[in-house]
């Protein structure tokens, strides 16, 4: 990464076969989403200790917790911003990766 990018960060690495895993279980499907709503999936680097509550705040609902370091999660558009995105930062730290649940399905 230095000698390439010139400079070092922590990465989130999923396999191919994690990831058709996950989109294949369409976790989403259980629960009723405004049809404005972005689903989007947060990948942890290791599963969460004592991770607060996030549900319901400011747009973001956290439906679901997939095998532990998977946030599966939906938020409407705001002229805030992407609170939701300080919200999951706030309650998981910045050890993570979050996508829209349709860049996840392009690999």
């Amino acid at each position: 990464m230095q000698k390439d990018l010139g400079r070092v960060f922590a990465t989130t690495v999923r396999s191919i076969d994690e990831l058709a895993a996950l989109v294949a279980s369409d976790p989403y499907k259980a629960f009723k989403l405004a049809p404005s709503s972005k689903r989007i999936v947060t990948l942890l680097h290791s599963k969460p200790t004592g991770a607060g509550e996030t549900s319901h705040r400011a747009g973001w609902r956290a439906p679901s917790v997939h095998q532990g370091t998977e946030i599966l999660g939906a938020y409407v558009r705001s002229e805030n911003g992407p609170v939701f995105m300080r919200l999951i930062e706030k309650t998981f730290g910045k050890d993570l990766t979050t996508r829209t649940w349709d860049t996840l399905g392009k690999w």
